[in-house]
């Protein structure tokens, strides 16, 4: 049985630790290749939910913590020991916040999508 099961919901990648699960370095390196085969070469947000992991090997914080695969990395926890578990991210290349709220880190996840368009610069005579 998987750690996690993983998927793409309207541009937004998906990742559900499974609860009672020690995330490992074999772990995160499966997840980040059931990521891919969702968004290719494209880079996008990232939605990982954490409640009831019982844990994160050094090997895969670093693991984790160094991959440059997302544009975003929200990650949603339960309380403050998921919090805690999140502080690997610190470290990450990846813009990554923790949140308590799917609704708010999917909103932070969606404005990482928005794309600012800028007007050429008028021309002068």
């Amino acid at each position: 049985m998987d750690s996690f099961s993983a998927h793409l919901d309207r541009g937004i990648l998906r990742l559900q630790w499974n609860r009672g699960v020690e995330i490992t370095h074999a772990d995160a390196v499966a997840a980040a290749r059931a990521l891919a085969e969702f968004h290719g070469p494209a880079v996008l947000p990232l939605l990982v939910h954490m409640h009831g992991i019982i844990g994160i090997t050094p090997e895969a914080r670093v693991g984790m913590a160094a991959y440059r695969g997302f544009s975003r990395v929200a990650l949603v926890g339960a309380d403050s020991v998921d919090e805690v578990m999140s502080g690997f991210s610190h470290r990450s290349p990846t813009t990554t916040r923790y949140f308590t709220s799917e609704s708010e880190a999917l909103t932070w996840l969606r404005e990482s999508a928005v794309v600012h368009q800028v007007a050429p610069a008028q021309q002068r005579d």
